[in-house]
């Protein structure tokens, strides 16, 4: 009597790895958000700060950010060389 060959488990599919863990907040995300707190805060309460110049100060509080990522990442590319 012959034995059958037993088929092997089908094979999972493969959907890449795991998604990395996130990294740590930058110094200056963190002073972006507290900033940006700050000012949500004060055109809340006071009467004198409208929701326009909260979108203003939001705008320059994200420019100020955005520039402070490229100053960091240019001095790290100039510490490589």
């Amino acid at each position: 009597m012959a034995t059958q060959p037993t088929q092997p488990p089908p094979q999972q599919p493969y959907y890449g790895a795991a998604m990395p863990p996130l990294p740590a907040p930058t110094g200056e995300l963190v002073v972006f958000l507290l900033a940006w707190l700050v000012v949500f805060l004060v055109t809340i309460i006071a009467d004198s700060v409208d929701w326009p110049a909260f979108v203003t100060a939001t705008t320059l509080l994200a420019a100020a950010f955005v520039l402070s990522r490229g100053i960091a990442k240019a001095g790290k590319v100039l510490e490589n060389r």
